[in-house]
């Protein structure tokens, strides 16, 4: 919501920071059922309020292309980008307020018959949580723990972000060590984390260009209307290529 390592984290793949095991793994909470509601036997009043409608609860993405395409990663990076991409769905984690996550994996190497599967170049992830305190004391858990290791967090400016824990708002946070860096954005009750490889550009390259690309996701996930009754919804497919 992965600074290569193994996941202990935010995000996932790459997971350098270990961030899908501190900001928590993926998943998605199935959706209950409805009650019908008994006939009213009363005449309704010709001055009675229009029924206002509450706003939908926020609903993780179902494909990759919905928060970050791959034109998008290539603007940032300026260059093509190689590999194919995947979308995983994590379980929620009740004992950390985690309700669910997506991840999405750039830039993948396909296993061949004599190479294993290579990491991705770019991983992002989305993390749910029941409340936004439970979404900031996970990016601070994750912070603590980067830094007990050795990796650096900055906070720098981005529009739309909480910012983290004691920082003001519109400021994500990023962790950087030597092999990769992650970008952390936190919106209400859900965090964001852009991890990708410092080889990319080199570890003062990166971090513009991870906090530029999560200001994107930030952007593309902005709320939308509702659709309209019989109006066209969401369309999309998840695929995995490469």
């Amino acid at each position: 919501m992965t600074v290569r390592r193994p996941p202990a984290l935010v995000g996932g793949a790459l997971s350098s920071v270990g961030l899908m095991g501190v900001l928590g793994l993926a998943g998605c909470t199935a959706g209950g059922g409805t009650t019908a509601a008994a006939p009213s036997t009363t005449t309704p009043s010709s001055s009675a309020a229009a029924p206002t409608s509450a706003a939908p609860p926020y609903a993780l993405p179902d494909s990759c292309n919905a928060r970050l395409t791959v034109a998008q990663i290539e603007d940032g990076f300026g260059s093509s980008l190689a590999g194919g991409t995947s979308y995983v769905v994590g379980e929620p984690e009740p004992g950390i307020g985690r309700t669910g996550r997506v991840t999405c994996a750039f830039g993948t190497t396909p296993a061949t018959d004599t190479a294993p599967a290579g990491p991705p170049l770019l991983e992002l992830s989305v993390f749910t949580y029941t409340d936004a305190a439970a979404a900031a004391d996970r990016v601070r858990a994750t912070v603590e723990a980067q830094a007990v290791q050795g990796v650096r967090s900055d906070a720098v400016p981005l529009a739309g972000c909480a910012g983290a824990p004691g920082e003001p708002t519109g400021r994500a946070t990023v962790l950087s060590s030597a092999s990769d860096v992650t970008a952390l954005c936190t919106v209400q009750s859900r965090t964001y984390a852009l991890t990708f490889s410092a080889a990319v550009f080199g570890p003062d390259g990166t971090s513009p260009v991870a906090v530029r690309l999560l200001g994107t996701v930030v952007a593309n996930d902005a709320p939308q209307p509702a659709a309209t009754p019989g109006g066209a919804g969401p369309t999309g497919t998840v695929t995995t290529t490469g």
